[in-house]
């Protein structure tokens, strides 16, 4: 499989590993982007938590009169 992120001469320094160590570094590769996805995941909960509260004080302070 291609990825558009990896330099055609690391896919051929991969090629030319065991297959055991190929299969390490595909699992690590798929390791490290979960963890970014996790990481930066627009829907972690302390950032969702302080979108809706942001979003109540704008609206409380809209029919508050801007107080």
């Amino acid at each position: 499989m291609w990825h558009k992120h990896r330099s055609p001469a690391a896919v051929v320094r991969e090629w030319r590993l065991p297959a055991p160590e190929r299969r390490a570094a595909r699992e690590e590769r798929r390791a490290e982007a979960q963890m970014r996805r996790e990481r930066e995941s627009q829907w972690t909960t302390e950032r969702r938590a302080a979108a809706l509260e942001a979003e109540s004080r704008r609206h409380s302070n809209y029919w508050a009169g801007g107080d």
